[in-house]
Parts: C-alpha cells; structure tokens; sequence
C-alpha cells in the first residue's frame, strides 16, 4: 500500500476524530447546565425520557457523555434506573443526528467553518463566544478529516483485492460486526468509526451491506464507555451499563435478521451511499427503540435478578413523627432517639474512615458520602423539628433543652464531616502512593481505638442520659489530646530523622487534626447532658 495512502488515513482520522472532540466537547460546556437540569427533571415517564436522552445526546453530540453523566447520576441517587434506562435507550438514537450531518458532506464548506470557527475563538472575550467558535472549528475540521480520508483511500477502490477484503463485511456478518464492535471500543466513539465507514463508502470501498454489519458492531462497541465508568460504581449503574449492552446486542441480533429488508427499502430513499449509511444507522436505533420502551419496566426486573443486591443508600429519619408534636416531651424523646441514629452512623463513618486510613477503599468512599448526607439532611429535619417544638407551651426545663440539643446536632454534623475529610486524606494517600512509617500506623491505630471508645460512650450518654458515660468521654478527650501533642512531636522527629517524608506527614498531622476536632465535638454533646458550660 503507497505510504501516501496510509498517511491520508491517519491524518484524516485525527482530524476528524480532533474535530468530534472539539465539536461534542465545546457543546457540551456550552449547554451541560440546561442538560443537567433535562436529565434532572424531565424523566418522570417513559416517553419523555427516551426523548430527553434523544435530545440531549444530538446537542452534544456523544452518546459517551450522556452514559458518563447518567452513571453519575444513578450513582448520586439523583434518577432511578428506569429513568436512566430510558435515557440512555434514547441517547443511542440521538447519536445517529451525528451521521445524518455527515451524510450532508458539508466538504465544500469546511475551510469556512475552520475560519469562522478560528476568527470567533481568538478574537472572543467571554469563554461562551470562544466555546461557540470551537463548536464551528470542532465542526469543519471533521469534514476536513473526513474528505480527506475519503481521498486518500479513494485509490485503493481500483485495487480489487483491497475492495473484496471490505466488501467482505457484507458476506461474513459476525466479520463486519467484530471490526465494527473493536474500532469503536478502542477510539471510544461510535461516530468516529460511522465516520469511517461513510468516508470508506464514499470511496467505493464499502457497499451498503457491508457498511450495515459494521454499523451493528459500532453500536455494541460503544457501550464500552458505559461499562468502563460504572466501575466502582453503585448496582444500578451496573445494571445500566448491562442493560445498554443487552440492548445493542439484541438488536443487533434482530438487526441481522433484517439486513434484506434494509437491502431493499434504504436505497429507495436515497441513492447517495451516505445518506444510505446514515439512514440504516437511524433506522436499527429507532426500531430497536420502539420495541423495548413497553418493555422497560420487564427489563429493570430482569437486569435486578441478573445483578442481585441492594445500593447503599442515605439514611432516612425514623422517629420524627408531626403526630408527637402536640405533646413536647413525647416529640423531644423522638429527638434523643434520632440523635443517637445519626451517632451510629457516625460510628460506622469512623470504622470505614479508620479502614481507609490504612487500606483506601473506593467502596468506603462511596458509602461514607452517603452517610455523611444523611447526617447532613437529618440535621436539617431536626431542626425543623425543633423549631415546631418551641411553638408549643413547654416547660422551664423543655426550653433549655431545645438549644442544648441544637448545638448537639450541630456537633454530630460536624463529626460527619471529619470522618469524611479523614477519607478524602485516605484517597490522596492512595492516588500519590504515600505511606506511613510503622510508628505512625501505630499512633494511628491508638487514637482512633480512643476516638471509637469515646463515641461508644456519647451514644451511651445522650440514649440514657448516662453521666458516668459523660465524664469517661472527658477523661478519653484529656488523654487523646495529650497522645495527639506528642504524636505532632514524634512527627516532627521522624521528618528530621528521615524515617517519614513530608507528603505523607502533612497527611498524618491533618488525620490528628481531624480527630482531635472529632473528639472534641463529641465532648460538646456530653458536656451538654452534665450541664458544663453553656449547655
């Protein structure tokens, strides 16, 4: 093959795939908030979600995006899988708006996209104006790339061996769909590789059956995306990525079954080999879309029995009940009950914060941002709660209390947020391959064995308004706080001694930090119930 041939190929294919980036990347920034609050807010049937996934996939021009942001979403707890399900089912018929403008062969036009594109970029103040004109370079650049590769391999439609080997796509099906299924997982883009195909079949080296099994491929190949983000993700977006592939591969298992009628009815529409190829990909999308929105609610079911299991999910309020709030001591019993739920959990946010603080765990993270919104959102009701509390007629002793048990919820909120910093640390360690010295470990290990015992304790105190609980937890505090002044000490010695780096140390003396404040908050609340201080 003449190396001139090989290097159009490569140079049209980088332009066109620099152009999709370009094109799809400053859509995106220019649009991602109105997109967010669609993928938000207008899913409440299925219809309009398959819609929506329509849309928003044909603005931006990346059905990639669309599964990355949905994956988020599932994993936030923001949609429900068969929301997100419809969504995606939708946006896998919004990324054939990609093809359809390719089959225009805007090649004449290209250059003044280019220039437009270039003169709005560099002479634009506000980044909105520079997106757009990237948007317009995005968008003649990958016309450029695709004339380009269509001139180049134009050559090799003279060379019969080289067009019966693309030809063949057409006679060997499982052929077609493998090459098409591989292009598209490695370039991470289905429209890139629908790109190549139509600059392949404008150049007389790829039929129309051939260029059919290969669109079959692309559309398994880019579930890919979809199946890389939701690792370490939560089950549903598990099921998402599954459910997406077993729809592509079903349909595309139907889509073979259908190559005659394809065959026979597309060329009526149209006799440029583009549109062709641009219609059938429409085509397979919308009739694969058709069939399975009915079926929805049957396939969540199935894809549930297939990934089994439940997603850890924020916790709600238990005992908070509007009924209780006629009678105050009744509805402030419901109070204590829910303060010491939100200390367990904050007991089960210290034990996955010490596992991380050792071993990161991105499972833990995941968990403990949920419980650090459910401390976050039961603060919020109990307060509420305690607001309607106090415009009831309560007793001398019912008045001190409300305040006191304020300042208690602020307390638990804010040990919350330590044991999730102290993770946040745990995760810097683990992606810039820091370690402890073994004393450190040690020191460690001691402190939040103390921490864990003072913890114990304050649930113990505020469930029975233990004071002999109260005064251990002060008597803990004390002795932690002395360990932690030594332990910055020993810190210090070992950076001079060489047995700890300073990257690592910072890390280390921010986790003290972060536990000496969690201690400290929990002696807040049991100061409260002995009556010390302002409580």
């Amino acid at each position: 093959m003449d190396y001139r041939v090989i290097l159009g190929i490569i140079g049209g294919l980088g332009l066109f795939i620099y152009g999709m980036h370009l094109l799809s990347d400053s859509l995106k920034k220019l649009s991602l908030t109105l997109l967010k609050t669609m993928l938000e807010k207008l899913t409440s049937d299925r219809i309009r979600s398959v819609l929506v996934g329509l849309g928003v996939t044909a603005i931006i021009q990346s059905s990639s995006a669309t599964s990355v942001i949905l994956i988020g979403f599932l994993n936030a707890g923001i949609i429900q899988l068969a929301a997100a399900l419809s969504i995606m089912i939708g946006a896998n018929v919004g990324t054939t708006v990609t093809a359809q403008l390719i089959a225009f062969k805007f090649t004449a036009a290209a250059p003044l996209f280019v220039f437009a594109g270039a003169i709005i970029f560099f002479f634009a103040r506000k980044n909105k104006h520079k997106n757009k004109g990237l948007a317009l370079l995005g968008f003649g650049l990958l016309f450029m790339g695709l004339a380009l590769m269509s001139s180049a391999v134009k050559p090799l439609a003279g060379n019969e061996a080289v067009k019966n080997s693309f030809t063949s796509f057409g006679s060997q099906p499982f052929l077609g769909i493998l090459a098409g299924l591989t292009v598209t997982a490695i370039l991470q883009s289905s429209s890139t590789t629908v790109g190549m195909i139509i600059a392949f079949a404008l150049a007389g080296l790829l039929d129309l059956s051939s260029s059919i099994y290969l669109l079959f491929g692309t559309n398994i190949g880019t579930c890919v995306t979809a199946i890389i983000a939701s690792f370490g993700g939560n089950l549903s977006s598990k099921r998402l990525a599954l459910g997406n592939t077993l729809f592509n591969v079903g349909g595309t298992i139907l889509g073979v079954l259908m190559v005659p009628l394809y065959l026979s009815y597309v060329p009526l529409f149209s006799e440029s080999i583009a549109r062709q190829v641009a219609n059938s990909h429409t085509i397979f999308n919308v009739i694969n879309t058709i069939l399975i929105v009915p079926l929805i609610p049957v396939f969540v079911k199935i894809l549930e029995k297939m990934i089994p299991g439940k997603d850890y999910k924020k916790q709600e309020i238990r005992y908070l009940d509007h009924n209780l709030l006629s009678t105050p001591h009744l509805a402030l019993s419901a109070v204590i009950k829910e303060l010491t739920v939100m200390l367990s959990i904050c007991e089960e946010m210290l034990e996955k914060a010490e596992t991380c603080a050792f071993s990161y765990n991105h499972k833990l993270k995941n968990e403990i941002t949920f419980d650090e919104e459910s401390v976050d959102e039961m603060q919020k009701n109990i307060t509420n709660y305690l607001v309607e509390i106090t415009k009831n007629e309560l007793t001398d002793r019912q008045r001190r209390l409300v305040p006191a048990i304020l300042h208690s919820v602020n307390d638990i909120e804010r040990v919350g947020d330590y044991c999730e910093n102290i993770v946040t640390l745990a995760q810097r360690t683990f992606e810039e391959n820091l370690s402890f010295s073994g004393a450190a470990k040690e020191e460690l290990e001691r402190l939040f064995s103390k921490t864990k015992t003072v913890l114990k304790h304050t649930i113990k105190a505020v469930k029975y308004d233990d004071h002999k609980s109260a005064h251990i937890t002060l008597t803990i505090e004390k002795e932690s706080d002395e360990l932690i002044s030594q332990y910055k000490l020993n810190h210090i010695l070992r950076l001079e001694a060489g047995t700890c780096v300073s990257e690592s140390g910072l890390v280390f003396s921010d986790i003290l930090t972060d536990i000496e404040r969690i201690n400290g908050h929990l002696c807040n609340i049991t100061k409260g119930i002995l009556h010390i201080g302002k409580r």
